[in-house]
């Protein structure tokens, strides 16, 4: 059988390496960079962007027909024009986490993940804290469902296409290393996985997930309390790949796979429930590796240390990183659960001995306090 030349179309994801990396940080202010914006992290306003301001460009115009014709040619797997799914893996969920210091959840996250999917693979991509030490200890616990590889030197798009080619079942869930799943409740893991099943098993998908993000700390949020969609949940095919679109990391979906979009928040993303040097890092993430795309050698700590103090004041990167999160946090607002549901099962201890604090006076935020990391249970052992 012979397989049609296929011309990928565009889905854009996350920045650079957003092995979390970068979940979408909150809309911000990079002093002297001219970097600004209500949506978009971090990267300037574009020309492209600023016309979409103004009005529904051609190609959103467009999306309804678009949407339609993937679902029509998605049914092209009948004819054996293209390989169904289940003539490539065997049913089941391959979940995948690609880590880069994310030593404050990764244990959490996959613990979340870890009897609700039927596998994971996890590698650590370049970290200088904790996170591969944790990524060991949790596959050499659970060998049985957690496989622990190594991505080498590989760019990001490279690396992950790497883990994607290690993956073994029919459905692949990109996970970043700070999602917690929901375990119970109506939006569970679990009825992720009931809706898969109710599928056209024969027909290839490409669906956009969103969660509940948290930022600053457990009990806080940004405004808008939710992920943008991205496509994090798909059928594995030969022809589906990550590649590199400006700063930006995308995945090229083949002409065969229908979209959709689930609006259930199955996950929490601890989006900016993090340390304040962490914060630092995925505040020049998008910048860093667009410079490294263009040939720069420098490593992601030179290049904070080159901007950091200079643009957030301070004798040191630790000050500059404070004045940064207190700036960045000053506009959250208290996390609803009449709007956002219940927390994951797994973060319900963390609630009363938070790892993060944000301390409001008079309505300002006036201080952060940060703890060690939270450990939903210790290591065997220990």
């Amino acid at each position: 059988m012979s397989i049609p030349r296929v011309e990928p179309a565009q889905v854009t994801g996350q920045p650079g390496d957003r092995t979390s990396e970068e979940a979408t940080p909150r809309p911000g202010l990079l002093p002297q960079t001219g970097i600004t914006g209500p949506t978009a992290p971090y990267p300037a306003t574009t020309k492209n962007q600023e016309v979409a301001m103004e009005g529904p460009t051609t190609h959103e115009a467009l999306a309804p027909v678009r949407s339609s014709l993937r679902k029509l040619l998605s049914f092209s797997t009948y004819s054996g024009l293209v390989p169904s799914p289940g003539a490539l893996r065997p049913f089941g969920i391959s979940a995948m986490t690609m880590a880069r210091n994310e030593e404050e959840w990764v244990e959490t996250s996959i613990r979340s993940l870890l009897d609700h999917v039927d596998e994971i693979i996890v590698a650590d991509h370049g970290s200088e804290d904790g996170t591969p030490e944790i990524l060991n200890s949790l596959a050499n616990e659970r060998p049985d469902r957690i496989r622990l590889v190594s991505v080498g030197n590989r760019d990001f798009p490279s690396a992950i296409n790497f883990v994607i080619s290690k993956t073994k079942y029919r459905w692949i869930l990109r996970w970043h290393a700070d999602f917690i799943a929901r375990t119970s409740g109506p939006h569970s893991i679990d009825h992720l996985g009931s809706r898969i099943r109710e599928l056209d098993p024969r027909r290839h998908y490409c669906i956009g997930l969103s969660g509940i993000a948290l930022d600053g700390d457990l009990n806080h949020q940004f405004p808008k309390r939710r992920d943008a969609h991205e496509p994090f949940l798909y059928t594995f095919s030969p022809w589906l790949r990550y590649t590199v679109r400006a700063r930006w990391e995308s995945l090229h979906t083949p002409w065969f796979y229908e979209r959709q979009a689930w609006r259930e928040a199955y996950y929490f993303h601890m989006r900016s429930v993090k340390s304040k040097m962490r914060m630092l890092q995925k505040l020049y993430w998008s910048l860093w590796f667009d410079a490294r795309n263009k040939g720069s050698t420098i490593t992601l700590r030179e290049f904070i240390a080159s901007h950091a103090v200079s643009e957030w004041g301070g004798s040191g990167l630790e000050d500059a990183a404070k004045n940064y999160v207190l700036l960045e946090f000053q506009g959250c607002i208290p996390y609803s659960r009449e709007l956002c549901g219940d927390y994951p099962d797994i973060l319900i201890p963390a609630l009363r001995n938070p790892p993060f604090k944000l301390v409001f006076r008079d309505g300002r935020l006036v201080d952060r306090i940060e703890k060690a990391r939270y450990r939903p249970r210790e290591w065997p052992g220990e």
